[in-house]
């Protein structure tokens, strides 16, 4: 077993800041894992506020008082809407390990080139993708069914 491990595992010198880098790469990919178990959780989260709500415009009271109060004026009455959102974050968030995985990776394979990638398109286009999501939870909210 130690033996494919060591086969998996790429050695360097340590040398000037090698090891601080490759640390630093691996830090932030988790940080990435952070932040899509994060999206994963506020999917899920929206995903069961939807359903209390739902639950309790029916009728079916299977929730605590203290909940039903919370949530018994909401006009989140639209299950569909819940499963879109809840599924769009849980979604992202997994793009985002990916994502994370493939820029652990690549900077990897860089910085033992003696390069660094710069990624702002990457980051751009995950913060266009969590704004676009949370923009969406906020028009939800604010939607009144009549």
């Amino acid at each position: 077993m130690s033996n494919i491990l060591d086969r998996l595992s790429l050695k360097l010198d340590n040398k000037g800041s090698v090891a601080r880098d490759h640390l630093a790469n691996e830090r932030t990919y988790l940080a990435w894992v952070r932040t899509s178990l994060s999206l994963v959780t506020v999917g899920v989260a929206i995903r069961q506020l939807y359903r209390v709500a739902v639950d309790l415009n029916h009728g079916n009271d299977s929730t605590s008082s203290s909940i039903g109060a919370s949530v018994e004026g909401s006009s989140h009455s639209d299950p569909l809407a819940g499963k879109v959102l809840g599924a769009s974050f849980v979604s992202l968030g997994m793009a985002f390990v990916f994502i994370g995985l493939y820029r652990y990776f690549h900077s990897q394979y860089l910085m033992t080139k003696g390069k660094f990638p710069v990624s702002r398109l990457m980051v751009g286009a995950c913060a266009v993708a969590t704004l676009a999501l949370l923009v969406g939870l906020l028009v939800s909210m604010f939607n009144e069914e009549h």
